[in-house]
């Protein structure tokens, strides 16, 4: 070991894996935060809300990149391209490097992916506790990879920039919630987002799960309207 690879190469790789599936990525890279190497875990946005499954993870301290695998996706619920395509993902980088060294790992959805999604600067945190991601808006879905290769388009961002749209916004995101959730930056009613949202019922019906806070953004909306006008295939349900 002991070259820096190219971001290229792991889209080249995903390209392969996913072949003329209709997947629209972005990727970012960066470093894993020096409070997360052997710590336990936690949600940096919304601090009174539990880490994702109540589990403890720590980041090894021989892992020196972050991947982040945006993904636009215009529906509430999806994760095809997580439990499908992800594990193939990996299992090539790991044939494909692994024999310099190299070593490609998941974290089994329990790290904040919003913390990556900043840090990496492909992001900037939204009024509505969301991310905002430079090219996709609000519609996207983030997953990290996690890896001891170095890259050559490492991005470190500190702290929590805001969305620089939202200052001023008269926030149509929150205004709109049927729950009247309190959103500043942070979701501080995320118990009653939660118990709205995730629930048996809610998932008898994908389709109709909540996603006003994305969808009363006008200028998400307009990104998500000019990739549409490229491929409207883009950011549907792969598994349907």
């Amino acid at each position: 070991m002991g070259s820096v690879m190219n971001l290229n190469d792991i889209r080249v790789a995903i390209d392969h894996v996913i072949e003329d599936a209709p997947l629209l990525y972005d990727l970012s890279v960066t470093t894993p935060p020096p409070d997360l190497v052997r710590q336990r875990t936690q949600d940096h946005f919304n601090t009174s809300m539990p880490d994702s499954h109540g589990r403890d993870f720590s980041i090894h301290e021989n892992c020196k990149s972050v991947i982040v695998w945006n993904v636009f996706s215009r529906v509430a619920y999806d994760y095809h391209y997580k439990n499908d395509f992800l594990p193939k993902i990996l299992l090539y980088l790991n044939y494909r490097w692994g024999m310099n060294g190299y070593s490609f790992g998941y974290d089994d959805y329990v790290l904040n992916r919003k913390q990556f999604a900043i840090r990496s600067g492909s992001a900037t945190l939204a009024k509505n506790s969301l991310v905002f991601h430079e090219k996709f808006g609000l519609n996207y879905k983030i997953e990290l990879i996690l890896t001891n290769c170095e890259f050559e388009e490492t991005t470190i961002v500190d702290g929590n920039p805001h969305y620089d749209n939202c200052l001023g916004c008269p926030a149509p995101c929150v205004t709109n919630c049927p729950m009247n959730c309190k959103m500043d930056f942070e979701l501080v009613d995320w118990e009653d987002c939660a118990n709205f949202v995730d629930t048996p019922a809610a998932f008898k019906d994908l389709d109709g799960i909540c996603r006003i806070c994305q969808t009363s953004c006008p200028y998400s909306e307009q990104l998500k309207s000019n990739i549409l006008e490229v491929n409207p295939n883009y950011g549907t349900r792969l598994n349907v």
